[in-house]
């Protein structure tokens, strides 16, 4: 049975790594990007069944980045990470279509456990 899919997306390489790490100690087939281009390359190329993106990449959305995913795959689920308490943001998100979000903090304790 081939391994569940994932991609990590965030512009501070420490995160993707870190992330990366534990799902592929926990039997994820793990890929990361770091730009909204890297993202959609991946996402057509790749087929990931999740992506973890975060809310802000650098100078990109992370709102933008997912409108662009849903357009190359409908079907891929997303979950947005964010370190920020902003409901608005949450709220466009899914919208949009993201699945779900978690809070950076929660998710960081929970990735070093």
């Amino acid at each position: 049975m081939p391994k569940p899919r994932v991609l990590v997306v965030d512009d501070e390489q420490e995160i993707c790594e870190l992330t990366r790490s534990f799902l592929a100690r926990r039997n994820f087939e793990v890929f990361t990007a770091s730009t909204g281009q890297e993202t959609i390359s991946a996402v057509r190329e790749k087929q990931p069944g999740i992506v973890l993106l975060d809310m802000r990449l650098g100078s990109e959305s992370g709102i933008d980045v997912l409108r662009r995913i849903k357009e190359a795959d409908k079907n891929v689920k997303v979950v947005m990470v964010t370190a920020l308490d902003d409901p608005e943001s949450i709220r466009q998100a899914t919208e949009i279509g993201a699945e779900n979000y978690l809070k950076f903090w929660k998710f960081w304790r929970r990735m070093r456990a």
